[in-house]
């Protein structure tokens, strides 16, 4: 009989997500164990999860739905936790320590409600380390988020925002069919 506190991580985190209903999940964890959500829906492609220093946070809350697409990288520390509807596209980095919300949580004041709508980010998008993404937002593909910026807008594709909140710096020259690599870890399979 195994453990699970002796199981790879990788192992462990394929069984959770396939137990959630992720039947495609093959994911596979460098450091230690992620901290995995999966209460709602989930829909997974082939996962790199970077844990080295701090855990990523992933998965989906009761009611919510996540999708990530295939090859998809996300480094430590990372939050994708979809309350309502998140949607990451094939070939996604994602840097360490981002947040992406679908939801603030809690109102801000008495008469208005709490907000929560849908985040999806295209094929092949970068989002660079310490950047939160709010909910509502699309991020076109071949995007790149700046590190340290806060996403409050749709960012079209093939642009480079930054800032906060983050705004347009330059249009990218990238043909179709092109993929960005990770340079600091293994490739995503």
């Amino acid at each position: 009989m195994i453990k699970v506190r002796d199981m790879p991580a990788s192992l462990w985190a394929t069984a959770v997500f396939r137990w959630a209903g992720a039947r495609s999940a093959i994911v596979t964890v460098d450091g230690r164990y992620p901290v995995l959500l999966t209460a709602g829906a989930i829909k997974c492609g082939r996962l790199t999860l970077r844990c080295k220093t701090i855990p990523v946070e992933l998965g989906a809350g009761k009611n919510g739905s996540l999708v990530l697409g295939e090859r998809v990288f996300i480094n430590t520390g990372a939050t994708v936790v979809a309350t309502h509807s998140i949607e990451v596209g094939d070939d996604c980095l994602i840097g360490d320590l981002v947040a992406i919300f679908d939801s603030d949580f809690h109102p801000m004041e008495p008469s208005r409600p709490t907000r929560v709508a849908p985040v999806r980010l295209g094929a092949n998008v970068w989002v660079g380390r310490s950047s939160t993404i709010l909910p509502g937002v699309t991020v076109g593909d071949h995007a790149v988020i700046a590190a340290g910026s806060i996403v409050t807008n749709d960012v079209p594709a093939r642009t480079l925002v930054a800032g906060a909140p983050a705004r347009p710096i330059r249009t990218l020259d990238i043909p179709d069919g092109w993929r960005r690599e990770c340079s600091n870890a293994e490739p995503p399979a």
